[in-house]
């Protein structure tokens, strides 16, 4: 069941007060997705997960919180053409916001996972050239320098299979093979491989990508070995903060 309150905040940037529906509660019963996108009623509830103050503009998890940074940033060119972006809907915009905000802030995996949840939004919509065009500027945050961070190189490697950057991602695949990755991460990455050869930009969750082929009446791998996947890559339940 997913739960939502009426509650007043005042804007950190600004001190306005402003009145809106928050999210209290959902689940998320169910895999993931490969790129970590929740399942169940969580998985609906992505426009509630960032606030915005109809004021100066503000976008936070919640808009009475802040710091410094946060009074400076909404007074920049850049804070101003992310909330004018041409790509962006209500909700995908605050995630560009905030993606913006992180990039400011020099924290470029906050950009991109804030980015590509701009583009989980464009997939509800049905803009599937949207979505792909904000995987790869989510893609474009992380930079061209090296990732040692493997759960960072796992969700980027399904961002670069979902927009068809088959190179991009036929290249991650083989750097990634070569360091002879341990089960279940391997079992990853091999099927990421089986679905770029086939040109299968599609959306697939662990438990497909975890499902063994021997064992074709098995459908879905072990619930509790995606759930330690989950917990392995860190990603946080409630979005739009640091990670």
């Amino acid at each position: 069941m997913t739960d939502y309150d009426k509650i007043k905040r005042k804007c950190y940037c600004c001190g306005m007060l402003s009145e809106r529906w928050e999210l209290m509660s959902s689940n998320s019963f169910g895999s993931r997705d490969l790129d970590q996108r929740p399942p169940g009623m969580f998985r609906s509830t992505v426009d509630a997960w960032l606030q915005e103050c109809p004021y100066c503009g503000y976008v936070a998890p919640s808009i009475d919180k802040g710091d410094a940074k946060a009074r400076s940033f909404v007074d920049t060119p850049e804070f101003r053409a992310a909330s004018l972006d041409p790509l962006a809907e209500p909700a995908s915009r605050r995630f560009l916001v905030r993606s913006a905000q992180d990039a400011f802030y020099g924290d470029r995996r906050s950009a991109f996972l804030n980015t590509l949840r701009a583009a989980w939004v464009a997939d509800d919509s049905g803009r599937a050239s949207d979505a792909t065009a904000l995987r790869l500027r989510a893609a474009g945050h992380l930079g061209e320098g090296p990732l040692t961070s493997l759960d960072t190189r796992l969700l980027l490697l399904d961002v670069l299979r979902r927009a068809a950057s088959w190179h991009a991602a036929a290249a991650l695949i083989a750097e990634l093979m070569a360091e002879e990755l341990e089960h279940p991460f391997a079992d990853i990455v091999a099927y990421h491989r089986r679905r770029i050869e086939v040109r299968d930009s599609g959306r697939h969750t662990i438990a497909e990508a975890l499902a063994r082929e021997s064992e074709p009446d098995r459908g879905e791998a072990d619930p509790e070995l995606v759930k330690a996947i989950a917990r392995h890559l860190k990603i946080v339940r409630k979005p739009g903060g640091s990670s």
